[in-house]
């Protein structure tokens, strides 16, 4: 406020000055465009505080020439306009370019009548009177009347103030425009169609990441996002953006979103390229590297907000041009050598078109060439849309390629599936002809476990029949050797040999004890079997009074406790050894001889006798008329037959006459091999 005041003072204090200030431009003869350096005074003063003496004209000097000027002084410029015409008239101001802010006080011959405006170039164009020029300010001056106006002049951007003020008239600001605008007009409009593309290709590209959510879309949309408000940066007052944007703003952020999007650049060049399937090493390091770019650009939006200066922004903009430009040339060598992707061509041919706008830009700018209505920018942004419309195609290439990879993945689905469902039919026609093979297995099975455990219930039934045949046969045995030993008794006691008749019914009695208890088993121990078979020989030997004699030969290792044998097996056999053999027998001396013999798997029993043979007691058998004589050898038979149905132990039984070398029969063998289980 007390700057202000300050001001208000000194301008009323200028107006008031007038008639002492140089000559007054007379405006009346002015050409259209009139450089005002020989008709103004000026001064410099410090920043911080202005002095009591600011606008005294003893202070001021004329501008003979021009000075040299910082940004670290204000600088004061003096004139006086007199309209000396009937008229009122209309002028423009036109401080150069190059300078941040230039404050204007016209006062007139009224103290009550001042006006303040600012221009610039740091001057926003919504806030000055042309839209195309920020630096231009019109202002009228009534007939006949006198204007005085002072100018302050300050620079933070800008390295120094230009003090060259020029006077246009309305017909000069035409010429103006018409000699330094309107040639330039080519390149303006070049730099809206290339916005204007670039940002249709954007809007697409959007659309096109929302259908897919594919991230290689967002990071091009991304990319595409900051050219276009860099191209809006670069088209001054013509787009809106640079129309309402502050100039100070767009300087502050023009290196850094160039330094964003590139990084967006990178990372998108990346998915393009599929670089990670191709160059693993590459695609580490440029994941860091894009990342580092984007940060490198917000702390070089930091760095030019506190440097604010624009000899900074240049070297800056320089080193980073030049590192960036030999980075892509590495990175395109590496892609080169390593990439294989088939949208390399178009990457390669965007990356040409990109540099070779950077490099006539920088021609351009070098002033090295020119061409007329083009500025250095056009270059640049003809390349960058260049290398957005190769990418495009790039991206259209293999979006052809994703569905080529598509219908062909439609294909061999569609394939697969009819090779799945002829497998499948395949595997169920298998498995059925299986499940019936197995089924009829299953259904085999059924009927042989059904067969097996008929022939089981069969085969128990026949073993229980064959057992109970068994004891049957067992209990005609007994009845048999009872009745034969009864019959021997009564012998004895006829022919009143009591003393026999007694000793023979003693070891009877035990025989008998022992024939009972052993029909009861199915098998007894040799042991028991040849005990009771020595009970019986003693008793026949002294039924018939000594008349035969016998041997029962056991071999002394043979353990008879171990082996098994049915009950009652060998007592028929000796029985008919010594009924049908020995006692037809005329010969003086009679044996029977009863020798085992053990084998590896097996047991031999030998009953041989010296009797009459075979053929004579079969001839003696047929004469007499009983016929109850046999029937202890048909029980003995039987009993052989069920035991091998019903064991694994097997009997075998063979019969042979006894013959002498001169071809007599001497007698009576029989062969009982035991063949023991496994």
């Amino acid at each position: 406020m007390k700057s202000t005041l300050l001001f208000l003072l000194l301008l009323c204090l200028a107006g008031a000055a007038v008639a002492q200030s140089p000559s007054p431009l007379r405006l009346s003869g002015v050409p259209s465009d009139t450089s005002l350096t020989s008709h103004v005074v000026w001064r410099a003063t410090s920043l911080a505080n202005y002095p009591p003496d600011t606008l005294a004209l003893s202070t001021f000097q004329p501008l003979t020439q021009v000075p040299t000027t910082t940004r670290d002084s204000l600088y004061w410029l003096r004139l006086e306009l007199w309209n000396d015409s009937p008229q009122a008239g209309r002028w423009v101001l036109y401080p150069p370019a190059g300078n941040d802010q230039v404050d204007v006080y016209i006062a007139y011959d009224s103290l009550g009548t001042w006006q303040h405006q600012r221009v610039g170039d740091m001057e926003p164009y919504w806030k000055v009177a042309y839209r195309y020029n920020n630096s231009l300010l019109p202002f009228s001056i009534p007939a006949r009347t006198r204007a005085a106006l002072l100018l302050k002049f300050r620079n933070n951007y800008q390295p120094a103030p230009n003090l060259q003020v020029r006077l246009l008239t309305q017909r000069g600001l035409e010429k103006d425009f018409w000699d330094s605008y309107s040639p330039g007009n080519l390149g303006i409009y070049t730099s809206v169609l290339i916005l204007g593309a670039v940002f249709s290709i954007f809007l697409f590209v959007v659309f096109l990441y929302l259908k897919t959510t594919d991230r290689l879309y967002l990071y091009y949309a991304l990319y595409l996002g900051g050219v276009v408000i860099y191209f809006s940066l670069k088209t001054g007052s013509v787009f809106w953006l640079g129309h309402y944007l502050s100039p100070s703003l767009r300087t502050l952020i023009n290196e850094p979103i160039q330094l964003v999007y590139m990084g967006l650049y990178i990372r998108f060049s990346m998915g393009l390229l599929r670089i990670q399937e191709y160059d693993k090493p590459l695609w580490s390091f440029l994941n860091v590297f894009w990342k580092g770019l984007i940060l490198y650009g917000v702390g070089v939006l930091v760095a030019v907000g506190l440097v604010w200066r624009r000899e900074f922004d240049v070297r800056l903009f320089t080193v980073d041009r030049v590192v960036l430009l030999l980075f892509n040339l590495v990175m395109l060598a590496r892609i080169i050598q390593k990439n294989r992707s088939p949208v390399l061509p178009y990457f390669l041919a965007g990356n040409i078109f990109f540099i070779a706008g950077v490099i006539l830009a920088t021609l351009g700018s070098l002033m090295v060439f020119k061409v007329q209505g083009i500025s250095p920018i056009n270059y640049f942004q003809i390349g960058v849309l260049a290398e957005i419309m190769c990418f495009s195609f790039a991206l259209g290439f293999n979006v052809r390629l994703l569905a080529q990879e598509r219908t062909e993945n439609q294909k061999a689905y569609i394939q697969q599936l009819h090779l799945n469902q002829d497998i499948t039919e395949q595997a169920n026609a298998e498995l059925q002809e299986k499940l019936s093979e197995r089924t009829k297995e299953v259904m085999a099975m059924s009927e042989a476990l059904q067969a097996q455990k008929e022939a089981n219930l069969r085969s128990e039934f026949e073993f229980q029949l064959a057992d109970m045949e068994m004891q049957a046969l067992r209990a005609q045995m007994n009845p048999h050797f009872i009745f034969n030993s009864l019959n021997t008794i009564r012998y004895f006691v006829l022919n009143n040999e009591n003393d026999k008749a007694s000793d023979y019914l003693g070891k009877f009695s035990r025989l008998l004890r022992m024939v009972l208890q052993n029909s009861r088993e199915n098998t007894i121990s040799l042991s028991e079997e040849l005990e009771a078979l020595r009970l019986y020989l003693e008793i026949e030997a002294r039924r018939f009074g000594d008349s035969f004699d016998y041997r029962l030969e056991v071999p002394e290792h043979m353990d008879t406790d171990a082996l098994v044998v049915p009950p009652l097996l060998l007592q028929p056999f000796v029985e008919n050894a010594i009924w049908h053999g020995l006692l037809h027998s005329t010969k003086p001396e009679k044996v029977l001889t009863i020798r085992l013999v053990e084998e590896e798997d097996a047991c031999l029993f030998l009953i041989e006798d010296n009797g009459i043979g075979r053929e004579k007691a079969r001839e003696m058998k047929s004469k007499s008329a009983s016929r109850n004589k046999s029937f202890g050898m048909q029980i003995t038979h039987k009993r052989v037959e069920l035991f091998n149905r019903n064991f694994s132990a097997q009997i075998h039984i063979q019969v042979a006459d006894v013959v002498t070398p001169q071809g007599e029969v001497a007698g009576t063998r029989v062969e009982i091999r035991y063949q023991l289980a496994e």
